[in-house]
Order: C-alpha cells, then sequence, then structure tokens
C-alpha cells in the first residue's frame, strides 16, 4: 500500500509519471517518505484495530463497537487467495460438491471461528469492557447473537435518539445545548464542560472566542466619514430598502454575479434608443444579427432562445412606443443633482414631457418579475427619479416639474402580446409630497453607516450574495 501510495504522489507531482523515473525519485531519497512500522503513541491515545491484530495485546479500557448481527458473526462464505483452506479441507475428506451437509457444515465451522474471534476481542481488557450493538422497532438492525453468551444479563439501552458521526459534530450539539435557554440548567451546564474539554484540547470550534457573533467587530467605525459625499441612485435607494445587506455586498464590494439575463436586458435597452429614433424592425434586426453571434450565452441553442425572447421584446417596444401619447425629449439620458448634500446620480431610459409640460421618466424593465399594483404609488425607484426632475436635474431641457413615471415591461413582467406599464403619479398630486426626498436622505444616512442589516424578501431566490447572508442556512457559516 506504500508503495502505490508513492507511485499516487509520484504522478500527482510530475505528470505524467514513468516507472524509471520513480525508481530515480525513490533511491534519491534520503529520509523514508513513509513507513508501515508501527509507530508508538504521543501521550493520551486510542487505539483502533481489528480483533485480529488485538491478539495477545491487553488494555484497561476495551471497547468492541458494532456487534451487530451480520457482522458479529459474519457467515458469508470467503476465502483466501489460493484457496488452501479448500484444499485442506477435500485432502481431510471434510464436505464434497456432492455432500448435502456440506453447506450446512461450512456454516457451523464459520460460526465457530467467529465466536472464537469475539472471544479473543473480548477478553483484550483488564479491567472494564465496553460492547455496543443498535436496534429497534424501526430498524432491520439487530445485536448479534454473541451478546447473550457474554453472560452479563440484560444489555444497558441508551436511546439517545441520534448518533455523532464526527468531532464537528458532536461540537455543535453541544454548543446549542448550552446556547439554547430553554434547555435545563444542569444539561447546558454539563454541555459547557465537555466544550471546555475539547477546548483544552484545541478542537476547533469549541472555544466560545471562535463562535459566530462572538468576535469583536474588525472596524466599527461608518462606511462614510464626516463630511463626505454620500453618492445615491435610483436602483440602489430601492436595492438599499429591500436588504442592506446585499446592498453592500454587491455595491460597496462588488459581489455580484454576471448573468445572461443581465446581458439581454442591455440589448434590448440599446435596441430602445434604435426604436425611439423611429429605425425600422428589419433594420434593428440587421443590427442584432451583426452582434448576436459575438455574444457568449453558454450554447447555440441557448443563444437562438435568447434571441427570440429578445425579438418579442423589441416587437413589444414598438408597439409600446407608436401608441404612447406623450412628446419624447431624450433618451439614455445621465443626470447628476444634489439634494442637501446627498448627490443623486443615475440615467433615465426615456425622458418625456406631458400635455401640462412636466417632465415623465419611463424606465424600461425586461425582467420576469413586476411590482405589485398596490406598491407603484410608493416604488422608491420611480420616486427618486421624480425627485431628480424636481430638483433641476433636467432643467437645461426645460422641465422642471415633474409630472409622473412609469415602468414599461417588455419582457415577461409584461402581458403575453404587449407591454405592460405601470404609472405612479406626480409627487405634488401624492398626500405626501415630500415622500421621496425623506426617503433618500433616510437611505444616505443608513448607507453611510456601520451596520447593515440582511432581510430576507422575495428577491433572496435570484439574490449572488445569498451564500454570504446569515438570513439563510448556506450564509451562516459567514
Amino acid at each position: 500500500m506504500a508503495l502505490f501510495e508513492n507511485a499516487a504522489r509520484y504522478c500527482d507531482r510530475l505528470p505524467p509519471g514513468t516507472p524509471d523515473g520513480f525508481l530515480e525519485d525513490l533511491e534519491a531519497q534520503e529520509i523514508p517518505g513513509d513507513t508501515l512500522a508501527e509507530r508508538a503513541p504521543e501521550g493520551e491515545a486510542v487505539r483502533i484495530l481489528t480483533a485480529h491484530r488485538s491478539k495477545g495485546l491487553e488494555w484497561d479500557l476495551v471497547v468492541v463497537a458494532g456487534v451487530q448481527e451480520g457482522e458479529w458473526p459474519d457467515l458469508r462464505l470467503r476465502g483466501s487467495l489460493l484457496g488452501v483452506e479448500a484444499l485442506v479441507d477435500a485432502v481431510s475428506g471434510f464436505g464434497g460438491d456432492g455432500d448435502p451437509a456440506a453447506g450446512a457444515a461450512a456454516a457451523s465451522k464459520m460460526l465457530d471461528e467467529e465466536r472464537r474471534l469475539f472471544y479473543v476481542a473480548a477478553t483484550r481488557a483488564r479491567s472494564r469492557l465496553v460492547v455496543t450493538a443498535v436496534g429497534g422497532e424501526d430498524t432491520e438492525e439487530r445485536p448479534s447473537r454473541f451478546l447473550n453468551e457474554l453472560g452479563v444479563g440484560e444489555p444497558e439501552k441508551v436511546g439517545t435518539g441520534r448518533r455523532w458521526l464526527s468531532l464537528p459534530a458532536l461540537v455543535a450539539d453541544l454548543r446549542s445545548v448550552v446556547t439554547d435557554p430553554e434547555r435545563p440548567d444542569a444539561l447546558r451546564h454539563a454541555a459547557a464542560v465537555h466544550l471546555a474539554r475539547l477546548a483544552r484540547e484545541g478542537v476547533r470550534g469549541a472555544a466560545p472566542a471562535e463562535w459566530h457573533g462572538l468576535t469583536p467587530w474588525s472596524d466599527a467605525r461608518p462606511l462614510a466619514e464626516d463630511g463626505e459625499g454620500i453618492r445615491v441612485s435610483p436602483s440602489q435607494v430601492e436595492l438599499f430598502g429591500t436588504c442592506r445587506l446585499r446592498w453592500l455586498l454587491e455595491k460597496g464590494a462588488g459581489a455580484s454575479s454576471a448573468e445572461t439575463a443581465s446581458a439581454l436586458g442591455s440589448i434590448v435597452h440599446a435596441v430602445a434608443v434604435l426604436v425611439a429614433q423611429g429605425m425600422p424592425k428589419e433594420e434593428i434586426d440587421r443590427r442584432m444579427d451583426e452582434v448576436w453571434s459575438e455574444l457568449d450565452f453558454g450554447g447555440r441553442w441557448y443563444a437562438g432562445k435568447q434571441r427570440e425572447a429578445a425579438d418579442r421584446m423589441v416587437g413589444r417596444l414598438i408597439d409600446w412606443h407608436r401608441a404612447d401619447a406623450r412628446e419624447l425629449v431624450v433618451t439614455e439620458e445621465g443626470f447628476t443633482v444634489d439634494v442637501g448634500g446627498v448627490e443623486i446620480t443615475g440615467r433615465v431610459d426615456r425622458l418625456e414631457r406631458d400635455e401640462q409640460g412636466r417632465g415623465f421618466v419611463v424606465d424600461i424593465k425586461t425582467g420576469a418579475s413586476a411590482p405589485h399594483k398596490d406598491d407603484i404609488a410608493r416604488l422608491p425607484q420611480l420616486g427618486v427619479y421624480q425627485l431628480a426632475v424636481l430638483k433641476g436635474a433636467f432643467s437645461r431641457l426645460g422641465l422642471v416639474e415633474p409630472g409622473g413615471a412609469s415602468l414599461v415591461h417588455v419582457g415577461k413582467g409584461g402581458f403575453a402580446q404587449r407591454a405592460r406599464e405601470q404609472e405612479q403619479a406626480a409627487l405634488g398630486e401624492d398626500g405626501e409630497p415630500g415622500w421621496a426626498e425623506d426617503l433618500v436622505r433616510e437611505t444616505a444616512e443608513g448607507m453611510a453607516g456601520a451596520r447593515f442589516t440582511a432581510t430576507r424578501n422575495d428577491r433572496c431566490d435570484s439574490c449572488p450574495v445569498k451564500s454570504s447572508c446569515p438570513a439563510h442556512d448556506e450564509g451562516r457559516r459567514v
């Protein structure tokens, strides 16, 4: 086994390995890399070995584990590589192919051998012997018949309801008992004693200093110091209100995942500019054909499927554009405006003028979800767009009063055959016209803080930082 392990390491280190090179590598070793020789244990130790290897040895405490029927005794027919035992039976005249009692005799012989082996294991203890087995009404496992032959009477039954398969699992269970105020005080104290003993032995996770939530803050300073300007965007205000931790990890740390859905959305937004310019559908299709083959969608069949989806979106967008009664002023227009020390920056998909000469912002959506109709009146993203119009972000275009905003869904969030538009009334028509500005100030104050909480919401399934979120099982380890 040591030879094969050395050969495997050699091939991993110097692929492709050759026999000659392996032999040269072995001859060049001044210190053996591995050995099969017995090693003396250092300090307190538990020796784990088979019943065969325990012959001739003794310990103060011996545990014979897993004494189950089918394992003790194991009556399956087996033999050696050369079949010497069959040759011995043939020479001694024991059994034979035509002997009907040969099978029963062989089983009886194996039972005797298994009983002697169990006797060897059970007699290795000088002062204390522990024999374990599992069984019950809800399992097919049964204790071995050898337990009745020990002569110790009825075995002690222990029903813990669980079996720890690893040391980390034991540590986790002890920690859950210690931190549960509903458990009995005596049980919690006993669990704490065991954890303290494991911690002294250096077991990872046993010491409270290593527990999640008990480590000191690495940096308690706020994200923005006093006097530093805060920059927000309409989409960030909505994301921050949904989950502050996701905003921090995505926008502050750059932990986002590239998705084909975002690439498709970028293409449709670029086509929206061509639609606004009045470009015919045939020309738009030709331009999309030129760039589509250069995009990576992971597979040709999926690229074709996405192209069909893009064609449907463009068709809905063209039909909506032709039916839009408002005057188009500009598309893909960036803006920056200051609101009491808070800088709002962003880009509008379409900026239009309504019949009263007010600015109307249109945001094109290509996703599969749409907000509930009751949420549109105070949708943060549209409210911040209107606030930007009110604060003079588009005054150079003659638009200083917001007349409302809308989401135009051309993806699956819309209707089957046509786009779906969800409108938000003008800020001046709301019962609390200052709600958008209050929201921006509150968001800026939260973004400049030092604590960012995780909030469960209906977007958690598609969250790219879910594996780092303590609100979900996969992120609690962080």
